[in-house]
């Protein structure tokens, strides 16, 4: 039985003119063995809680459990405007999810390649930092190959919320 944290409520891609090229409701994520380890800190180890936490888009072709911030970010976008998006941990709304468990809802996110494309991405991860230095918490495959050319965007909301799947 995986576990899943995150859900993607909504992610869409746009191209230029804000025509829907993909969109997609209520995916499943899997939850890192890094993302369990940083829950468990945070709650009887005293870690710290960061500010902001960030979204990311990468390519990877199979997720696992074991991956890494390392893993990702060899597989992440690195030109034409891409950079991990923050959200702050003030910004999130609170609600019961269908599933009857309690749900933290972030605003909506977005990512917007400029001058030039992003290539493939296939997977959107949650971390605790902007560098390889801190948590990767849980990765959602998207279900396609995006290809995010020059003024295209990508625009997400997720929820958080503790399920098994």
């Amino acid at each position: 039985m995986n576990f899943h944290l995150l859900k993607v409520l909504e992610i869409k891609h746009l191209d230029k003119n804000n025509k829907i090229k993909f969109v997609k409701n209520n995916i499943n994520n899997l939850l890192h063995k890094t993302g369990e380890e940083y829950i468990l800190k945070v709650l009887f180890g005293g870690e710290s809680i960061p500010n902001e936490y960030y979204l990311g888009l990468d390519s990877r072709s199979v997720i696992s459990r074991i991956d890494t911030l390392n893993t990702v970010s060899t597989n992440e976008p690195s030109l034409n405007g891409y950079s991990r998006q923050s959200i702050s941990n003030s910004s999130f709304s609170f609600s019961v999810n269908s599933e009857d468990n309690y749900q933290a809802n972030s605003p909506v996110v977005l990512f917007r390649a400029t001058g030039g494309s992003w290539g493939s991405v296939k997977n959107l991860f949650l971390a605790t930092s902007l560098t390889n230095n801190g948590y990767l918490i849980s990765s959602v495959p998207l279900g396609a190959n995006l290809i995010v050319a020059n003024g295209e965007t990508v625009s997400m909301r997720i929820g958080l919320a503790l399920g098994t799947n």
